[in-house]
This record gives C-alpha cells, structure tokens and sequence, in this order.
C-alpha cells in the first residue's frame, strides 16, 4: 500500500496531475466514457466521481477515505466537535458495510427476534415487583438481584440517586387566566386542577370560637409557614414522610417552633431562607431560596380570583394531616425500632437515627394553631 497524505479534499486535485498519456484512454470503470482523471492509489483511469465510488472501485475508495480521516486524526490536533464528526462519518461507512450483509430472513421474523439481556433483566425485575408494597423497603431490597443491589448502592454513594427519580410538578403551578367573557370550559379546568391539590380540611369559622379580635400578626405568621411548606415540598420532591417531614418543619418554621411572631411579609418570607441555609439536617442553597419565595407568592395569589384563598387553605390543610399522622407514626416506630432488618442495618439514615427526636407535646400545640388559622381564614381574607 503507498503512504499517502492526501486529504479528502484533494482527491480531484491530485487525480489531475496524473492525466493519462493517452488522451483519448476509456474510463476503466465504466469501459465508456473517456476518462478524465487517475485514482492516486490504484492508478486506474476513470471518468467521473460516479465511477471513483462505484462498487468496482468500492474496495480502494473506501480504503482511501479511511485512511484519510486516519491520518487527519492523527496528524492535527483536533477540539472535540471536529473529532466527534470524523467518527461520525467512520461510523456510518462501517453501518453502510452492515447493510450490504445477507440477514436469513427467519431472523427478521417477531417469532426469532433477539431480545436484548437488559429487556430481561428489566422485565423480569418488574415481575418481581408487582405485587409488592414499593412503600415497604426491606421488601423491595430483599427482591433485588446483587448486582441490583450493588447498582443502587454505587449511585447512592456517588449522589446520583437524585439523577433517575422523576421531578414533582408541584400543584400550585397553575393560574385560571382572567378573560372578560369566560366560557363553561374555563370552569370546568379549575375544578379540575383543584384536585391535584391536597384536601382541605373543614373547621368552623373563627367567629364561633373566639370573640376576642385576631391579632394582624396572624397573616404574616401564615404566611411563614406556607413559605417552609413549599420549601420542604420541593426538597422531599413532593413526598415528605411525615415525620421527618415534621421535624424540618418545626426546623425551619418559627411560628410553628418557638411561636415567634412576624410583623411584615418580607421578613416572615426571609425567616424561612435563612433558616433553610443554616440548619443542620438541610443542605439548601440561595437559587432554591429563591424559588421558594416564587412558590409563596404563587400560593397567596391562588388559584384564581374567586378561589384566591384555596391555595392558603390546601398548605395549612396538609400541613395538618401531616403532624397528625407524625403524632402517631413516631409512637409506633420507637416501640418497634429495637428489630433492624437488613436495609435498615445497610440504611440506618431510613430509621431516621440522624434525626432529632420529635416533641409529641410540641406536634399537639401545632395542631391546635394550624385549626386556628384555618378558622381564621374561613372569617378573614389574607390580604396584604
């Protein structure tokens, strides 16, 4: 083979300065046309680029194109998006290669098919599954394969648990869009919507419990937890267990905490970013301070404009159930923590053991407020 270092661009060039001595010679390819130009590898006599890439010349062409792009490679150092396209263009001479191969056509029947071992594995994996509680983790680990096992704990310790779990699209997103004349379907879309959102709970108004007149501090102090809300449901993406759930709440949130009250808007807004920031079992930064702030905002504008507090009533709603079901979870879970399966000997992180224990006194008086604002929203707007 002779060592050339033409590029592609230079094909014709080179052919050119090596005309035939007979002018009048026929293309060697073709045995037609008179040929113009001279392959520079094999030297045979052609007519035409459609003759140079025939598939008489197929074998010496191709040979020349790879060498060529070889030699490019090697010769010039290249950034990466140049040679990204030069082993694009290897990669489709070798899949042109493929094609021109004799497939049996019984191998191309849906009764051969080949199925690829990673199908299996995860059609198998999904048999294994099915009929299991994905709630329950020791049930879930003790059906998983050891290199499933192995797989899990590797992006656990790499951090890039977080890379295959789906994000939450949280259900305040949406705002009916105020037209002067509605249709019936308008309507129809926001009582849809309002379903995505969490129940709300039913207490009496504010009227019928108390004679004596709310402070104006009571906005604000809703505002603060409606703030550490959409925080830690975007932290926990949308599924906060309850406990530990609560536990950050009463970490982030004054009002709920130590009963602090706030003056203004901005500064019971502010109280739950710089919490976030300097707590222990939170690892935030100020980019999701800022969405925080967003979310907040969306919810006090709620809805729509009839249905303008509903946002406000779903947050302290669920925020109800939430310590509601942390009050009687958290009993259950330290009478039987003494038994470790083992997840959770592998995950002790899963029992919570890095958590604080949870003042059941404070969860009750909790309680008591969230019903309070409840009833104060029921009798008083969250005007600002």
């Amino acid at each position: 083979m002779s060592n050339t270092n033409y590029s592609l661009s230079e094909v014709e060039k080179v052919s050119k300065e090596k005309p035939p001595n007979n002018k009048e010679r026929i293309c060697g390819l073709c045995d037609t046309n008179i040929s113009k130009y001279c392959c520079p590898r094999c030297e045979i006599f052609y007519c035409s680029l459609d003759c140079y890439k025939s598939e008489q010349h197929n074998a010496c062409s191709e040979s020349f194109y790879r060498d060529c792009v070889n030699e490019e490679l090697a010769f010039h150092q290249a950034d990466d998006d140049s040679k990204r396209k030069m082993l694009d263009i290897l990669k489709k001479m070798q899949e042109q290669d493929e094609q021109d191969l004799d497939i049996p056509e019984e191998l191309l029947e849906d009764d051969h098919s080949v199925v690829d071992s990673d199908d299996e594995e995860e059609i198998d994996l999904h048999e294994r599954i099915k009929d299991l509680n994905l709630d329950d983790p020791d049930a879930v680990w003790n059906v998983l394969t050891e290199d499933e096992r192995n797989e899990f704990e590797a992006l656990l310790n790499q951090g890039e648990v977080g890379s295959i779990i789906p994000q939450w699209e949280p259900w305040w997103m949406y705002r009916k869009e105020e037209k002067v004349v509605e249709d019936v379907s308008y309507n129809i879309e926001l009582e849809e919507k309002l379903k995505d959102c969490p129940p709300l709970k039913m207490v009496p108004p504010l009227s019928s419990l108390t004679t004596v007149q709310p402070s104006p501090a009571i906005k604000f102090n809703i505002t603060n937890i409606i703030a550490s809300y959409v925080f830690l449901m975007r932290y926990f993406n949308g599924e906060m267990d309850v406990v530990e759930g609560t536990i950050s709440f009463l970490n982030i949130c004054a009002n709920l905490d130590t009963n602090m009250n706030f003056e203004d808007l901005a500064t019971a807004v502010e109280s739950v970013a710089q919490k976030s920031l300097q707590s222990d079992l939170i690892e935030t930064d100020k980019n999701s301070s800022e969405v925080m702030k967003h979310d907040t905002f969306l919810i006090l504008q709620g809805p729509s404009k009839e249905k303008k507090l509903h946002y406000c009533k779903a947050v302290l709603s669920h925020v109800h159930n939430i310590f509601t079901k942390a009050k009687t979870i958290d009993k259950i879970s330290n009478e039987g923590s003494k038994t470790k399966s083992e997840f959770s000997r592998k995950f002790p992180e899963h029992k919570r053991d890095h958590l604080p224990n949870l003042d059941i006194s404070k969860v009750k008086k909790c309680i008591k407020k969230l019903e309070y604002y409840l009833s104060y929203i029921e009798s008083f707007d969250m005007e600002f």
